[in-house]
């Protein structure tokens, strides 16, 4: 692959980003990253006319590169700005990149109509999904390309709720559900299981209103032991014997909130709790009750607890807490709204606690959050959940890895120092890259070269990532 590249390493682009190594090519582009943790985007004279006459690019944005005689135009793109192949990545492993996605693919065909997505680019800093193609056959469908690239290259089209959610962790349910009505897509209400077939045990989360047999055994939260007793001593062992702790005074378990930064786990640690309950669950969050006229948010919120008591026992889950109960000194709102949003929240949790509906509140921004709404009678717990140590990494990747087709001795004890500090996202997604890989280079199972090439592949611990639209978890 060396031989072909465009550019050589240490190249140096007019905006100061360096090339550092060609991560995949295409027939008609090579994409490379850069020194600067970015990506460069090189492509002939050929393509880039195309994309100047059909106007999907403006003239001047990319730069003209010239070595061993060989010219192309380059893009290049800083640290936490993606530009990626559809067919081949760098895939998708935070919320916040998987929406910015969503809404250059809404963009480009409402702009340019029917777009070949076989072998595409997209641009985040464009905010554009751009076909390489001059007369494509268009044979992958905007659901199929979807859900390819959030899950990380899989066959799974994005209204196969359950085997999205299943490949791609850092997604919610109402995350997919909001995808799919942005690129006016159907929800297939059949898609169940795993690719290759699966049980009733493997199920992910249903619709709203739905819920599937009470996993067997005990629960299991691997890596997190801490918060695995608390859910079960807190949580599960109250609801397995109501009646005997209603005797004696202790009710249905109140609202609980996990805090944390960005990337620990506490979106991965309800969703592991509410699949092994089985129960239906409602999501909160400003992406999909959001709004700035009076009254309305807090018709939404009334709504869904509404929703949720009708189908009891069941599970809210308030995604960016602060986001609707911050402190009312603090509001950056308008106070009239936010008062009526706080006001519906107080009277709405306590009822879900009397309706047997459990309620879970995230936020990055404990602090932030409006303190009457703390107080004991309305949220039972705070959980702090710190970024997973070494031994919880170690933990994780042993269960990611126990049911899947794998050599020998893995190097799973020092991928855990690897990776610590990284998001409880990062671990999941290496485990199913390496996958990935091993299946692409006719392999039959997972071994450490898949593993570390994975482990390469990921962006540096410190990288920022840019929050669009709402957090991550």
């Amino acid at each position: 692959m060396n031989e072909d590249r465009w550019l050589p390493p240490d190249y140096t682009l007019a905006d100061g980003n360096h090339i550092r190594s060609l991560y995949v090519r295409g027939t008609k582009w090579q994409l490379y990253t850069t020194a600067e943790d970015g990506y460069a985007l090189a492509v002939p004279d050929e393509m880039y006319d195309h994309w100047l006459t059909l106007e999907w690019v403006e003239a001047g944005l990319f730069e003209t590169a010239e070595s061993d005689g060989k010219k192309v135009h380059v893009l290049s793109s800083r640290a936490g700005s993606q530009i990626a192949s559809m067919a081949y990545g760098p895939y998708p492993h935070q919320r916040s990149q998987a929406l910015s996605f969503v809404k250059a693919l809404r963009r480009s065909l409402d702009r340019m109509g029917r777009i070949d997505l076989d072998d595409a680019i997209y641009v985040e800093r464009f905010s554009l999904v751009l076909s390489t193609a001059r007369e494509g056959t268009g044979r992958l469908s905007v659901d199929q390309a979807a859900g390819r690239y959030l899950t990380g290259g899989l066959d799974v089209p994005l209204s196969s709720v359950s085997l999205v959610l299943r490949y791609a962790p850092y997604l919610t349910e109402s995350d997919v559900d909001h995808f799919i009505d942005r690129l006016r897509l159907s929800r297939d209400e059949g898609a169940a299981g795993i690719l290759g077939g699966g049980s009733a045990e493997q199920a992910a989360p249903l619709a709203p209103g739905e819920r599937h047999p009470r996993k067997s055994g005990a629960f299991s939260l691997p890596g997190r032991p801490a918060l695995e007793r608390f859910f079960q001593e807190e949580i599960i062992e109250i609801i397995d014997r109501e009646e005997e702790y209603r005797r004696m005074g202790v009710g249905f378990p109140g609202g609980t909130v996990l805090y944390g930064p960005p990337g620990c786990g506490k979106t991965y640690a309800v969703r592991q709790l509410t699949d092994y309950l089985g129960w239906p669950v409602y999501y909160i969050d400003s992406g999909s009750i959001g709004s700035k006229y009076v009254h309305e948010t807090s018709r939404k919120i009334g709504e869904i607890f509404d929703q949720a008591a009708e189908n009891a026992p069941a599970v809210i889950v308030i995604d960016e807490l602060e986001a609707f109960l911050s402190s009312r000194e603090s509001s950056l709102g308008s106070r009239e709204i936010h008062l009526e949003e706080v006001a519906e929240f107080l009277r709405k949790i306590p009822q879900a606690q009397e309706k047997r509906v459990l309620v879970f509140g995230m936020t990055n921004l404990v602090e932030a959050v409006d303190k009457a709404i703390l107080r004991r009678g309305r949220i039972d717990h705070m959980i702090e959940v710190g970024m997973p140590s070494e031994e919880e990494i170690m933990s994780l990747l042993e269960s990611l890895t126990a049911n899947i087709p794998k050599e020998d001795d893995l190097p799973l004890e020092q991928l855990s120092r690897e990776m610590r500090g990284r998001p409880i996202s990062d671990i999941s997604f290496l485990v199913r890259d390496a996958a990935r890989r091993t299946v692409r280079s006719g392999k039959d199972r997972i071994g450490a070269e898949a593993l570390m090439e994975a482990l390469k592949a990921l962006p540096p611990k410190d990288r920022k990532e840019r929050r669009i639209g709402f957090g991550m978890n």
